[in-house]
């Protein structure tokens, strides 16, 4: 019979320590528990050895980078988690497409982003086909998400699965469709003047 390994043990939250990042941490110790790892980049001489001739980076594990990366430092990320933060402090992603499960940082600057779960500040881009979206607001093409929970929306067609929560204004040139029967309309929580 072969040896059983023991889960391990999550502590609960320090006080002051936001869920979402305990939450993130508590998956990382999770996947390293079953293998996974995490790949750090502190400078971007280091990024510069890890991607490819066409400046795309590509891991099977989790990336922190400790810097904001810009368009001449990478362009396509395809990974598990990328992270982007340094002593607490959210940085931006500067490149093109993501590729991966979750992505958590300042604000996404780039064109698509493909993954499970987004977790930053303003989204900037072309289109969004993933899971969750929290964050700032949202300015790009067309949202395909299960579910939204963010500042104004300004893009083209919305499809979600259950919620879209837009704590602005939806701004859409194009249609709005709930992909579940009990999908709740979308919401706008203090609409501005304008």
């Amino acid at each position: 019979m072969g040896m059983v390994r023991s889960m391990p043990v999550l502590p609960r939250p320090k006080e002051g320590v936001l869920r979402q990042d305990w939450v993130a941490t508590a998956k990382r110790n999770m996947r390293k528990w079953k293998g996974g790892g995490m790949k750090i980049i502190s400078t971007r001489e280091e990024l510069a050895k890890l991607v490819d001739k066409n400046k795309d980076l590509t891991i099977d594990d989790d990336v922190l980078m400790e810097f904001s990366p810009t368009l001449d430092d990478i362009r396509d990320v395809k990974c598990r988690d990328l992270i982007l933060k340094k002593d607490g402090e959210r940085l931006n992603f500067n490149g093109r497409n993501f590729h991966g499960w979750n992505f958590t940082g300042g604000n996404f600057h780039g064109r698509n982003f493909t993954g499970w779960n987004f977790t930053g500040g303003n989204f900037n881009g072309r289109n969004f086909t993933g899971g969750d979206f929290h964050g700032g607001d949202f300015t790009g093409g067309h949202f395909n998400g299960r579910n939204f929970t963010g500042g104004n929306f300004t893009g083209r067609n919305i499809s979600y699965y259950a919620f879209f929560c837009c704590y602005g204004r939806i701004i859409h040139h194009g249609k709005i469709e709930g992909r579940h029967p009990n999908a709740h309309p979308p919401i706008e929580l203090g609409k501005g003047e304008g």
